[in-house]
C-alpha cells in the first residue's frame, strides 16, 4: 500500500510570494496618466497531487493569498453616488487608491512534464474573498453636484474627499492560471504562475466607475513533496 501511494500520490506544502493588482477593462477607459504599484505579499498553501501518466499529473490545492496594491489617476468629473443614488457628487483632480484582498484560493492544476526538470502548469481556480478594502482619496481637486463645474474646473483645487468602496467588493472570484515548475531535486521544486480573474472585483450594482476591474497576479515560490512519486 505504501509503495502504491508513493508511486501515485503526493502531498506538497508551498510557500510563495504574490504580486499583482486589479486591471481596468476595457483598457481604453483607463484615465490618462494612471499608474499602479503592486506590493509583495506572502502566500501559503498545500496541494494534493496524483500521477496520471508518465508526463501528466493533476493537483488540487488550497492556498491563502493577500493581494495588495496602490494606484494613482487624474480624473475629471468622476461621479460618486449616495447610497440611495439620489445625489451625485462629481470630482476632478488627482486620486490615490489603496486596496487589499485576503482570500482562500482553490486551484485545479494540470502538470505536463516536458522533461525530468521542467513542467508547464495550466489550470483554473475559484477563490473566496475573506476580507477586502478599497479606499480612494481625492487630492487638491474640485467637487460639485454640477458636472459643468467639474468639467471645466481649473486645478489645483482645495477639495480632499475620501471614498470607501469596501461594501461594493464581491466575495468571490474565478479565473485561469498558467505557469511552470522546475524540479530542483526529487522533493523540492520552484514554481511560477500568472493568474487572471474572469469577473470584476466589484458587485454588479457598483457603478461609480464606467469600467470593470479584474484581478491579475504573479506568484513565485517553492514546494516540497512529502512523498516520493
Amino acid at each position: 500500500m505504501l509503495q502504491a501511494q508513493t508511486n501515485k500520490w503526493w502531498l506538497y506544502p508551498s510557500l510563495g510570494v504574490d504580486m499583482g493588482g486589479a486591471v481596468p477593462f476595457p483598457l481604453s477607459d483607463i484615465p490618462d496618466g494612471s499608474k499602479g504599484t503592486p506590493k509583495l505579499t506572502p502566500s501559503l498553501g498545500i496541494g494534493f497531487g496524483r500521477c496520471l501518466s508518465e508526463r501528466w499529473n493533476l493537483g488540487v490545492e488550497i492556498n491563502y493569498h493577500v493581494l495588495s496594491f496602490s494606484a494613482a489617476a487624474d480624473v475629471r468629473s468622476q461621479p460618486f453616488y449616495s447610497d440611495d443614488h439620489l445625489t451625485t457628487m462629481y470630482f476632478t483632480g488627482p486620486t490615490k487608491t489603496d486596496a487589499e484582498f485576503r482570500f482562500v484560493e482553490f486551484p485545479l492544476v494540470a502538470m505536463y512534464a516536458i522533461n525530468s526538470t521542467w513542467s508547464i502548469t495550466p489550470g483554473v481556480y475559484y477563490s473566496r474573498i475573506l476580507e477586502g478594502t478599497f479606499n480612494t482619496s481625492g487630492i487638491n481637486g474640485v467637487t460639485s453636484i454640477d458636472k459643468n463645474i467639474t468639467d471645466n474646473a481649473a486645478l489645483p483645487g482645495i477639495a480632499n474627499p475620501k471614498y470607501s468602496f469596501d461594501e461594493y467588493l464581491d466575495n468571490w472570484d474565478v479565473g485561469m492560471l498558467l505557469g511552470f515548475r522546475y524540479n530542483l531535486t526529487q522533493k523540492v521544486c520552484f514554481w511560477g504562475r500568472m493568474q487572471a480573474g474572469f469577473k470584476s472585483i466589484f458587485i454588479k450594482e457598483f457603478d461609480n466607475i464606467e469600467y470593470e476591474m479584474y484581478q491579475m497576479r504573479v506568484n513565485v515560490g517553492a514546494s516540497v513533496n512529502l512523498f516520493d512519486r
